[in-house]
């Protein structure tokens, strides 16, 4: 297991937070994870209720059905059930700790619900809401599509692995390899990204419809 370092827990004293616990989180950052967790609850709502047999499906999971479909839908909607059970620790991790010193934005344990690990580069990722569509910046996603990945590999979630990263690769797999596609958690991180924000908008390295 990898350690956790030590515990400094913040809370806010007027409105709940959809993170329960900030460990290790300054007060800036514990605000930072919050107002992204509160975005990603309100997109991943709207991309589960998006789910049918449109381009931006099958760009990320592939040929449409109904069986398939109902399946990524649970799973958004899986999503949006961990972050309104208030039950998620947002614990921020120094660059140099365990799992965040190879670049990495977040990480979990799949058996470990609800512990979401942020590294520091978490916090130079723009916030999906406050983008324009098609901005360059978010080439390397978000802090609310960070969060559904990350949330999607929670057992009690949807179980998801991490079979590619790139847009450019997950969207090649969607092509070739539903089931995987359908279980991995990019997919489910660039389809709330698009149909939420980016639907039809020319970004560098998003496959044409």
């Amino acid at each position: 297991m990898k350690p956790f370092g030590i515990a400094v827990i913040v809370t806010f004293c007027c409105s709940p937070a959809f993170a329960d616990n900030f460990v290790g989180c300054s007060k800036e950052e514990a605000h930072i994870v919050d107002t992204a967790f509160r975005n990603a609850k309100a997109l991943t709502l709207k991309a589960a209720t998006t789910i049918g047999d449109t381009p931006e499906y099958a760009r990320w999971f592939g040929e449409y059905s109904t069986a398939n479909a109902e399946n990524v839908r649970s799973n958004l909607k899986a999503v949006v059930g961990a972050i309104r059970s208030g039950s998620v620790t947002a614990q921020c991790n120094q660059r140099f700790e365990d799992g965040c010193d190879a670049g990495e934005y977040a990480w979990v344990y799949p058996n470990e619900a609800y512990l979401m690990h942020l590294c520091p580069p978490f916090f130079t990722l723009p916030q999906l809401t406050a983008l324009e569509p098609g901005a360059q910046e978010s080439n390397n996603g978000t802090q609310e599509g960070t969060i559904v990945h990350e949330l999607s590999h929670f057992l009690r979630v949807a179980g998801t692995d991490d079979y590619c990263y790139s847009r450019s690769a997950c969207a090649e797999m969607a092509d070739t390899d539903t089931h995987r596609a359908i279980d991995n958690a990019d997919s489910y991180q660039y389809f709330t990204e698009d149909v939420t924000y980016y639907a039809r908008q020319r970004i560098s390295g998003k496959p044409s419809q």
